[in-house]
């Protein structure tokens, strides 16, 4: 049972004034709470309008909330989450808090990899079909917005809310149920926040955590070999096999998507979860498929730039950790410049490329791990290092021998020299194309 609620009236701390503290803000207003908002940043660039706040510190007035919303990248051992702590105030993600005031049919998605892709198929074939899809979470859109949006709709359509979820949204929740969980695939991330990989497999599994009998799980048995252990959930387990076949509960089936533009065996596992999602919302299996082979892929994720020239050039970006970086490799035949560098957040163990020798010609390394992942790969392969991303880039082409493939897929973040993957995936892209143009 949920004692938070009614909160009309009740006293409620966001912490963290971004798009996600904002959301759950206006929908806490929305149902009669006094809201009061703090950051530790000063945030000049931010108007938050119609509420009490406070920026730049961390005072002890939002220790007088009968609940928190926490920002889900505020690590929990930072000292205003300890004096919470101590007194034994409830601590809830923006998730949580959105799903209070839903009863809208959810589809939540987690995994390591391949979330953004797989919730943008899912929703854009629920959307080809007619149907009232949300898309929101950590994909850009708070759930809470999309479900205060949902409260102002006068249409009486079935709603379905489509969620990415990480695992910092997911460490936080006490009573979100979905309808339809999906676990794509889980490897070593984020461990600089999470500590080891257990608390960060806990977190992901989390999603499970209140689903009943009437709810189902589908997951990549790959991966993953249990859920949380509380979950009541009707278990779907899917793989894909490393030629390509699919398997559902152990089953061999067939899906028609030749014609998709999604390639790799990692998107072949993102489709997959899609349809099975697809099917239990009632959906035609060709319906389904027709609406997979009509999407288009995301920027910087195994994006291939359109240019006049012998070598191929792909911007995988996107790819921060190593498993999703394997994943790109292995898309391939042969004929692989690899780009990898900036900031390795996982201590990972670039040996692992070891093993695709076969495939890669050369590694060009940049950026802030360029020395630790050279001492690693030094004696496998041929390498380059450069500090700045542009010299990377300018030597994978001046080396490249006809029908190469130059491939970004970094493995490491790109915080030591760009404010996301999106802005270095779009400085690569301007690099080649400017450098092709000239010629």
């Amino acid at each position: 049972m949920n004692n938070f609620l009614p909160i009309n009236n009740k006293k409620i701390g966001i912490l963290g004034a971004a798009k996600s503290g904002l959301a759950a803000a206006e929908l806490a207003q929305e149902y009669g709470a006094n809201v009061f908002i703090s950051d530790i940043r000063k945030l000049s660039n931010i108007k938050i309008e119609d509420f009490e706040y406070e920026l730049g510190k961390h005072s002890d007035k939002i220790l007088k909330s009968d609940f928190i919303i926490k920002s889900p990248g505020i690590k929990n051992d930072t000292e205003i989450i300890k004096k919470i702590k101590d007194l034994s105030i409830p601590l809830i993600s923006e998730i949580e808090f959105a799903s209070w005031f839903t009863k809208s049919f959810i589809i939540a998605i987690t995994g390591t990899n391949g979330k953004t892709t797989t919730i943008e198929l899912l929703h854009s074939v629920l959307k080809q079909n007619g149907f009232d899809s949300y898309l929101g979470g950590n994909i850009g859109t708070p759930f809470s917005s999309n479900v205060l949006k949902e409260k102002n709709n006068l249409s009486k359509n079935k709603i379905f809310h489509v969620i990415e979820l990480s695992s910092f949204q997911l460490d936080d929740i006490i009573f979100f149920k979905p309808n339809i969980s999906i676990l794509l695939n889980i490897s070593p991330d984020h461990l600089d926040y999470h500590l080891n990989f257990k608390k960060y497999l806990n977190a992901k599994l989390k999603i499970t955590m209140n689903q009943d009998t009437n709810c189902y799980a589908i997951f990549n048995e790959r991966d993953i070999d249990c859920l949380h252990p509380t979950s009541n959930a009707k278990k779907i387990n899917f793989n894909v096999s490393k030629n390509g076949n699919m398997y559902v509960k152990g089953e061999k089936i067939k899906l028609d998507i030749k014609n998709s533009l999604l390639k790799g065996l990692h998107n072949y596992e993102n489709i997959l979860s899609v349809f099975l999602a697809s099917k239990l919302c009632g959906l035609d299996k060709n319906l389904i498929l027709n609406s997979i082979n009509l999407f288009n892929p995301l920027p910087h994720r195994m994006e291939k730039i359109k240019i006049n020239c012998n070598n191929k050039f792909f911007n995988d970006s996107k790819a921060t950790n190593l498993h999703a970086t394997c994943a790109a490799i292995d898309t391939f035949d042969n004929k692989v410049i690899l780009i990898l560098g900036g900031i390795d957040k996982n201590n990972s163990s670039f040996n692992e490329l070891n093993k695709y020798s076969d495939k890669i010609n050369k590694i060009i390394l940049y950026g802030e791990s360029r020395h630790s992942i050279k001492k690693e790969l030094q004696n496998y392969f041929d390498i380059y290092d450069y500090e700045k991303f542009e010299d990377a880039i300018l030597k994978s082409i001046k080396i490249a021998n006809p029908k190469d493939n130059i491939l970004l897929s970094p493995a490491c973040s790109s915080f030591d020299q760009f404010k996301s993957y999106e802005e270095r995936g779009n400085f690569f892209k301007k690099i080649v194309m400017s450098n092709y143009d000239k010629n």
